[in-house]
């Protein structure tokens, strides 16, 4: 008989994925470098929150976990080129011309449409080892997560002149 893990309160958990990025630097180099320190530290963090606020048996464990890395693992690129794009933003803010705006716009939605694409996509596929319930807490989970750095982020990009 497989047991079931005891979840903690997500919102605290949550509230430990925020990692502070510290003032915008002057290269985008510096702030890339940033970016990918957070990053990592939120993937483990992020794995950390993901385990600990869903209940799975161990049998849902042993199937969930290998298709949670391939997630991660297709999620990454995805956030490469959101931290690309913060670090060009923040290197040219002051003095960005109409066409960089508007390129840096069109790429920003283009990565909210693949993290949608995404997240379809695994919806199937954890949907084929979880329940629903478990399933809708999962991607509760990480939108929570999302939404607590994007917010931390969005308090620390300048708006352009």
């Amino acid at each position: 008989m497989s047991r079931m893990r005891r979840a903690r309160p997500a919102a605290v958990l949550v509230a430990a994925a925020v990692v502070a990025l510290g003032p915008p630097a002057a290269s985008p180099q510096t702030v890339k470098e940033a970016l990918e320190v957070t990053r990592r530290a939120a993937e483990t963090q992020r794995r950390t929150i993901v385990s600990g606020s869903l209940p799975l048996t161990d049998d849902q464990a042993k199937a969930f976990w290998p298709i949670y890395d391939d997630y991660e693992k297709e999620r990454r690129p995805i956030d490469d080129r959101a931290n690309q794009l913060v670090a060009d933003y923040v290197a040219s803010y002051v003095n960005i011309s109409d066409s960089q705006a508007k390129a840096m716009l069109e790429q920003s939605v283009r990565n909210d449409e693949e993290r949608v694409a995404l997240r379809r996509s695994y919806i199937a596929r954890m949907g084929k080892v979880l329940p629903p319930r478990l399933l809708v807490r999962f991607f509760q989970i990480q939108t929570k997560i999302d939404a607590a750095i994007r917010a931390d982020l969005a308090q620390k990009i300048p708006l352009a002149q």
